[in-house]
């Protein structure tokens, strides 16, 4: 093999690897609207499956629910909506968020639970920990 063509192969090789490199670099993992849905779908999952604590590792400290409920209250809807057998579903198909700063917004999140539907803004922080629910503004 010649040196001209090996010198070829090695620049063609390593052109590759260069564009392999920064093409890796460019896609850093999930975007904040990417991981501020997944903490919805996750929390929506807890709460099917009928897990409180599931669904309260998702929630912030300072987690202000619906009416004034803390992360307590999310135990106890869990609870009742296992005794009743009901399950709440989040349509997350015509939300959009947006992210400032450490706080991102969801808004256009359908809450549906047997023929009960409510539209909200999801509020979410984030922590050490990642993207944690802050609490729930209604959409009326």
């Amino acid at each position: 093999m010649t040196r001209a063509r090996l010198c070829g192969m090695l620049a063609t090789l390593l052109s590759a690897a260069v564009l392999t490199g920064c093409a890796a670099m460019g896609s850093g993992g999930p975007t904040d609207q990417e991981l501020a849905l997944k903490v919805l779908k996750d929390y929506e999952a807890a709460i099917a499956a009928y897990n409180g604590d599931a669904a309260m590792a998702l929630l912030a400290d300072d987690y202000e629910g619906w009416r004034g409920s803390g992360k307590e209250g999310i135990v106890r809807l869990v609870d009742m909506m296992k005794e009743r057998g009901a399950v709440m579903h989040l349509d997350l198909s015509g939300a959009v968020v947006t992210v400032e700063g450490d706080t991102a917004r969801v808004s256009g999140v359908v809450s549906q639970m047997g023929e009960w539907e409510r539209q909200s803004t999801y509020v979410l922080s984030r922590s050490d920990g990642g993207w944690k629910i802050k609490g729930m503004e209604r959409e009326d």
